[in-house]
């Protein structure tokens, strides 16, 4: 399986392990029989009608039609970057660092479907560029990558979690994969040069992103906390998109 490496702006070096053909492939197979069979309930749906009326056939026609053209933007908008097809093979998709994708982003793969479906074009850019990226993905900063056999975040992170460890903050899980690293890094490197500036700008941001002050803990405390819970949560949940290897932050 391919694996695509992208470094950061903070000097995170993010490893993705990309969807394999086949996965996605099959995905596809399972999303298309997903639509046929919505199409064929309304079809039913239209044949049993008591209502005969021009008005409520052209209704039920557009209803029917509706996922052709919207089902993978929807699904990927409310399904976390997967459809159910994808869902069924454990890919998603992310932003290539990590993050999770905006609307922006997902629109502008949704707009460029048709053209990656031209005569297979899509796939063969897949082939081609060895990332997981269509033209879409490479247009929108995404790829695929696979939910499957992911290294576990406690062992990456190098973090002793106990499993039955107590969240204190649940809103951790806002965090991304790469952020949770660049938090272990400052950790790592911060009593080099005794920089507490350091982590007291992080502790900030880290209150910011996850909506938490935390106002009881010191700043390396609170970071501290907050990345156990992170790791406990994902560990629990299997989320994320991948798994994480930082490097000292360049001074």
């Amino acid at each position: 399986m391919d694996h695509l490496e992208i470094e950061t702006a903070q000097n995170v070096v993010v490893h993705h392990e990309v969807a394999s053909i086949g996965d996605r492939i099959v995905a596809w197979i399972i999303d298309r029989l997903v639509v046929i069979a919505w199409i064929i309930v309304w079809i039913v749906i239209a044949a049993i009608s008591d209502s005969n009326t021009g008005t409520a056939l052209v209704v039920i026609i557009i209803i029917a039609l509706l996922p052709l053209a919207f089902y993978n933007l929807v699904c990927e908008l409310v399904m976390d970057g997967q459809s159910i097809g994808k869902a069924a093979q454990k890919i998603k998709v992310a932003r290539k660092d990590g993050g999770h994708p905006g609307l922006g982003q997902y629109l502008l793969r949704w707009v460029l479907r048709p053209i990656d479906q031209f005569y297979g074009l899509g796939l063969l850019v897949i082939l081609i560029n060895g990332k997981g990226q269509r033209l879409g993905d490479l247009a929108a900063g995404t790829t695929v990558v696979s939910l499957k056999q992911r290294v576990q975040l406690k062992d990456t992170l190098m973090t002793d979690v106990s499993e039955t460890h107590q969240v204190r903050f649940p809103s951790a899980n806002r965090l991304t994969d790469a952020q949770a690293a660049m938090i272990k890094e400052v950790m790592n490197n911060f009593r080099v040069g005794n920089r507490w500036a350091l982590i007291e700008e992080m502790a900030e941001k880290v209150r910011t992103a996850i909506g938490d002050r935390g106002e009881e803990l010191k700043p390396l405390d609170f970071l501290r906390t907050v990345l156990k819970d992170y790791v406990h949560i994902t560990g629990q949940q299997g989320a994320g998109t991948g798994h994480f290897r930082g490097e000292r932050p360049k001074t």
